[in-house]
């Protein structure tokens, strides 16, 4: 692995685990056992630094995602399997995405609130992707009528988020599944 690849991934580790403005440079570099100086080659700043590590778990998700809900049929496969890759990650059971600590998105978004902010945008087109994604997924579905699908993707993106929010500060790791 590069280097530049290696400090990503710690500090997209320990940003996750610990929160962005608890995590400095210095201890990115510790962690990670390089140089400031090849740090800086790499990163003119730790929000550039970040916005790499937002990247980075973009990707992971988005292809856990796909894969997770990929060759279904109907709606109604579709709503569970959604639900059951989401427990799956609050459980910790999902390699790619680590150990649960809720949505590095939303806890990024929280830290950096000024939507101006390139950070804050990051996030929010992460959400957009994630949600652009439910809707190409329900279009597939054979049952799914075109005239719903806004608010059925709207309906399921807000039903994932609530679901991480229970599942990172409740502690609500399964949510039972009720047909309609």
């Amino acid at each position: 692995m590069d280097k530049r690849t290696h400090i990503i991934l710690t500090a997209l580790s320990l940003f996750y685990q610990k929160g962005i403005h608890s995590v400095g440079i210095n201890e990115i570099i510790s962690v990670a056992g390089v140089a400031k100086k090849t740090m800086y080659h790499h990163f003119t700043s730790k929000d550039e630094l970040l916005l790499a590590c937002l990247s980075e778990r973009h990707t992971r998700f988005l292809n856990w995602l796909t894969h997770a809900t990929s060759k279904l049929t109907t709606i109604e496969e579709f709503k569970v399997a959604l639900i059951s890759c989401h427990e799956a990650w609050f459980n910790s059971e999902v390699t790619e995405l680590g150990d649960f600590n809720g949505c590095l998105f939303i806890n990024t978004a929280a830290e950096f609130a000024d939507p101006a902010s390139p950070i804050n945008q990051a996030c929010k087109e992460h959400k957009m992707a994630v949600q652009q994604l439910i809707k190409q997924r329900l279009s597939a579905c054979e049952n799914m009528e075109s005239s719903q699908l806004d608010s059925h993707s709207h309906y399921l993106m807000t039903l994932v988020e609530g679901m991480i929010c229970q599942a990172k500060l409740v502690g609500i790791k399964q949510f039972p599944y009720l047909k309609q």
